[in-house]
Formats: C-alpha cells, structure tokens, sequence
C-alpha cells in the first residue's frame, strides 16, 4: 500500500499571508491551475480519494481525481488545524514560531494545539490502514495534517521543536505502508 498526500492548491489567504485553518476558503486561479498541472503529471495508480471537507481541498481533490474517477471520500479528521482567534490574521501579527513549536499548550486561544491534529490524524491512518490495505490512497488536506502524516511515519519532533518546514501548495507526499 501507498499513501500519497497533497496539501491542497493556493487560497487568496495564501496569496496574501493570512492564516486560514477552517476559515472555509476556495481556491482561486493560482490554485486551480496548480491542481490541474498536478493532475496531469499525478499518474500513481490509486483506488480511493480521501479529502478534508474545506473547499479548497474538496476543489483540489475533485480536479486531481478528474483523471482517476475513484470515489472521493471527505473526512472530518482531514480539516486544518482550528486556529481560533488567529485565523485570519497576518502572519505577520502572529507568533509563528510559537504556533508552530511541538509542545501541549501551543497559544492557540479558541483553537486546537498540535497535539490535537496529531492525535485525530494517528487514528484516520491507523483505520485507513487497517480497513485500506489492498488499494493505494491519495489524501487531499492541509499543511499542518500533513506535517502529522510526516510525523506518523518518521516519528514525532521533540518537545520544543519548530515545524519550520514550508509545505508548499499542491506539494505531494508519498509513504510506503
């Protein structure tokens, strides 16, 4: 089995630098057009799509899947990170590093902590592999969902450590199950 995983195309919140977490935001020209050239270079055989319920990822999915024609599957646990009173702020208000530092109380007032993604993304894949093992799957998410995806199969950071990867929009992952 194979997981691969796409963070989904750009938003006009991505363009401008504001942070989106649920904010249910669509993708816009940019992130079609990146999502129709992964399309067309996406060729892994795959037999089930599973997407985060936000339209940008629900859009990004649809148009990657236009060349599979596999069910596509929306799953809560895919959602981005609920970052409360942040969202919609610029980065540039916000404390990125401490959003981003792997500790249990990550300042997210009204929202969710990393653990939190962690926890609820851990137990999709654990059923996706339990219950998927004979098909291929590709997941359409989020950047911080996939971060935790990274995590489940390399390991989690240690305590205090940034997540200062940049996952770009329409980037792709694969792991091997």
């Amino acid at each position: 089995m194979k997981i691969y995983v796409i963070r989904h195309g750009q938003t006009d919140w991505n363009a401008a630098k504001l942070i989106q977490g649920r904010t249910d935001i669509p993708l816009n020209e940019t992130g079609r057009e990146q999502a129709r050239t992964l399309a067309t270079v996406f060729n892994a055989t795959i037999g089930m799509i599973f997407s985060s319920q936000l339209k940008r990822a629900l859009e990004t999915a649809d148009i990657v899947n236009g060349r599979h024609n596999v069910e596509v599957i929306i799953d809560e646990r895919l959602i981005e990170r609920d970052f409360g009173i942040f969202e919609g702020k610029p980065f540039s208000d916000v404390d990125l590093d401490a959003l981003r530092r792997w500790t249990d109380d990550a300042p997210t007032p009204g929202g969710e902590t990393l653990r939190d993604v962690v926890t609820r993304v851990f137990a999709f894949l654990d059923e996706i592999i339990a219950n998927h093992s004979d098909k291929n799957v590709l997941i359409v998410t989020h950047g911080h969902v996939m971060r935790s995806i990274y995590w489940y199969f390399n390991g989690l950071p240690q305590a205090g450590e940034e997540l200062s990867s940049v996952i770009g929009n329409c980037e792709v992952y694969s792991f091997d199950v």
